[in-house]
């Protein structure tokens, strides 16, 4: 459901009064990033975030998962094509852009000057992510158009610190880390080709719920929502997860066994509402179609098996 993102642009006016300022030109994912020492560099493919953030935390043993109710007709796919953001790295040759953005997320207006490869641009669909990695910082724009190689603009913007932060926004004062409902990054839980093509996804996945299966209101680390019915499945914030004694199903393409592995282990955050489909999203600007085709043919086996995490155990 792409109208919530207009909704959480008008929140973010309305918190605009109580939260803490923040230097347009110095990313803050809310855990003081801006005020110490320039953050370490970080390498597409490694595993992002702090080692302890709950992305990076794997489920217990003792972990009490509650089995949902899927209905039968539901629909699981992946966000790929649009609807998901292009990742690009920032590198010392790149022109350097003015991206010029309105108060969102708890970020007064201003504009971030940043050095972004001259071919870069929003994703397809309405949405049009992108993700900027600049060092040790992920920089998250929504509706993001490329005015000329010097301009841009953005109609929402937030960053995170990908070495020391956890992915996730700040209650109070409000600040995100990223763009997507709750406030995380889109980073967090993200399909990263460079990541899977090296082994393992050791961390837990996003999802965007089917916007008719999300509860009002949201919980966990989440700082916003978007979801509208009170019937719903699950709340935005909400973790859930595959009990580790599940079978992996027969004839899983390599990135599908991969997931259910990931679902197993680690789980999945609800992060966004999307229409008629609950998602994964994986990267846009990597991949190819026989990948992604294999992955959708694999999610109506995997995704209905996924519980809600009651208690993550220790």
């Amino acid at each position: 459901m792409r109208a919530g993102r207009t909704q959480r642009l008008t929140l973010s006016l309305a918190l605009l009064a109580i939260a803490g300022w923040c230097p347009a030109n110095v990313p803050d994912d809310g855990r003081g990033a801006a005020n110490g020492p320039p953050p370490a560099g970080f390498t597409l493919g490694e595993r992002p975030f702090a080692a302890a953030a709950s992305w990076n935390t794997p489920l217990a043993a003792s972990a009490v998962l509650e089995r949902l109710d899927w209905p039968a007709d539901a629909l699981f796919g992946v966000a790929w094509s649009s609807y998901s953001p292009a990742i690009r790295v920032s590198a010392a040759s790149d022109p350097l852009v003015s991206v010029a953005y309105p108060a969102s997320w708890g970020r007064p207006p201003g504009h971030l000057a940043i050095r972004i490869p001259a071919d870069a641009d929003g994703a397809r669909g309405s949405d049009g992510e992108l993700l900027v990695i600049d060092g040790g910082t992920v920089h998250n724009f929504w509706q993001f158009r490329r005015l000329n190689p010097a301009e841009a603009t953005a109609q929402a913007y937030a960053a995170a610190d990908l070495v020391g932060g956890d992915g996730w926004g700040r209650a109070s004062p409000f600040l995100g880390a990223g763009i997507t409902a709750v406030g995380a990054s889109q980073l967090a839980g993200l399909l990263v080709q460079a990541e899977t093509d090296r082994g393992e996804i050791a961390h837990a996945l996003q999802i965007a719920i089917d916007a008719a299966y999300a509860k009002p209101g949201y919980t966990g680390a989440a700082i916003g929502g978007d979801g509208l019915n009170p019937a719903g499945l699950v709340q935005e914030g909400e973790r859930l997860a595959i009990p580790a004694a599940t079978p992996m199903p027969d004839g899983l393409s390599p990135l599908g066994r991969k997931v259910f592995r990931a679902y197993r282990r680690y789980g999945a955050f609800v992060v966004d509402v999307a229409g008629g489909v609950t998602n994964l999203r994986a990267q846009a600007n990597a991949y190819d179609e026989a990948t992604i085709a294999a992955l959708r043919r694999d999610l109506p086996r995997i995704s209905p098996l996924l519980r809600r995490v009651k208690q993550a155990g220790r």
